[in-house]
């Protein structure tokens, strides 16, 4: 069922970089990241081009502004080098499924969610990926880099949740429960 979510033994970056060049701004794309804090997630929204011509969705670097490359041919062509976090563009589900709704204070460290957000500049998007909680905070919930659930209860960006999997029923990897970052003053 989640082979989607594993992504790829080997990045091709050269594909990345001419599939990144060609999106425009506000195109629908799907980018699968993958980290050790968060796992292997899939962000699908618009994408969003910054000041600086860098390339996002949902709030998450994809790939550098884009620059001007020699082609074999001797030319040159546009290309934007994918962020050493991205596993796949674009991004495909290779299999069906069929996830259930669930409330967001219901979902556990490992299950596998699909859950949709809304910030500005980034619009609507979807993040699919494994739940991970804080070490001493089972309540502080998070699905890739976004917040699904706190103490305070479901996050403001967050528009609903749905689980595609507990997470003892799939093979998904799942990171450790998230330790806290400190600063010292």
């Amino acid at each position: 069922m989640d082979t989607f979510i594993l992504g790829p033994s080997k990045r091709d970056v050269a594909g990345m970089k001419n599939a990144f060049a060609l999106v425009k701004n506000t195109e629908v794309i799907s980018v699968l990241f993958k980290n050790a804090r968060y796992g292997n997630f899939l962000v699908t929204g618009a994408a969003h081009l910054t000041v600086l011509d860098d390339l996002m969705v949902g709030g998450v670097n994809a790939a550098a502004a884009a620059k001007d490359a020699k082609s074999a041919d001797g030319g040159t062509l546009r290309q934007r080098q994918p962020d050493t976090e991205v596993r796949a563009f674009p991004a495909i589900f290779e299999r069906q499924f069929d996830p259930t709704e669930i409330a967001a204070e219901r979902v556990g460290h490992g299950d596998l969610v699909v859950a949709s957000f809304e910030q500005e500049p980034y619009g609507d998007f979807v993040v699919t990926g494994v739940a991970t909680a804080a070490e001493d905070d089972n309540s502080y919930l998070m699905v890739g880099p976004w917040i699904l659930h706190t103490k305070n209860g479901p996050a403001p960006r967050l528009n609903d949740v749905k689980l595609v999997a507990a997470a003892s029923n799939h093979v998904a990897p799942v990171p450790p429960r998230r330790g806290h970052v400190e600063f010292e003053d």
